[in-house]
């Protein structure tokens, strides 16, 4: 599967998906130049040091990894995996995630989640089922997939000039499923802290700690400085 074709759900739009198996790496670094000065030898783990520096940003109050002894190779990132959501902590994630790939050469992944059909026929009258934030006077307000490429494009351009990147979106279930099964196919998976409120807990909220649980690989979790939320107008 490659981390491409999730079962359920549909390709994000764009041409073909550049970075997102395990063991891929290349092309030019962005922001943040090509690794950190003074890298670590060949066998030391790259991870944490990266995670931590990334904490710097000004947009992150904190950002924690978790399950790091579920690398495979702790000495090398390739991908990173990152939940593109319209919570308030997004934006931040987007930079924490962008800091990390380009200090160990990572191809950076964009994805982002919306619901299935058998998601929308589960939730109630009154639930929102999608980490897409939507208008409700919309006359388009059920498109999610539209919705989900504007936060897509919003998180593109938080990159700045980070073009080692891929974006992806995909129709599941849960967006927490959704992180957990393509996580085997990166090396790192970077998401939101979790939310309150309906808009974004499909992305942010219980997913969370479901991705930090379940998944294969380590997970950064990134809380915002303040609202980081992405403008997906």
């Amino acid at each position: 599967m490659n981390g491409s074709d999730a079962d359920g759900g549909n390709v994000r739009e764009g041409g073909t998906r550049n970075g997102g198996a395990r063991g891929e790496s290349g092309g030019s670094v962005g922001t943040g130049g090509a690794g950190h000065a003074g890298s670590p030898a060949v066998g030391d783990t790259v991870i944490r040091p990266a995670v931590d520096d990334a904490a710097e940003i000004p947009a992150a109050a904190d950002v924690s990894l978790n399950g790091a002894d579920r690398a495979e190779r702790p000495d090398r990132v390739s991908s990173v995996l990152v939940a593109v959501g319209p919570g308030p902590h997004s934006g931040a994630t987007v930079d924490v995630a962008r800091e990390i790939a380009a200090a160990t050469d990572a191809w950076l992944e964009l994805f982002h989640v919306v619901p299935s059909d058998a998601a929308l026929a589960d939730a109630g009258p009154d639930a929102d089922a999608s980490g897409t934030a939507v208008d409700a006077g919309d006359p388009d307000a059920t498109d999610y997939a539209a919705a989900g490429e504007r936060l897509l494009d919003a998180a593109e351009e938080r990159l700045g000039g980070f073009d080692r990147a891929d974006r992806w979106l995909v129709e599941d279930r849960t967006a927490a499923g959704a992180v957990v099964e393509q996580s085997a196919y990166y090396d790192l998976v970077v998401v939101g802290a979790p939310t309150t409120g309906t808009v974004g807990r499909f992305v942010f909220g219980s997913t969370t700690d479901t991705v930090v649980g379940d998944a294969e690989v380590p997970v950064v979790v990134v809380e915002a400085d303040g609202s980081t939320a992405l403008d997906a107008e």
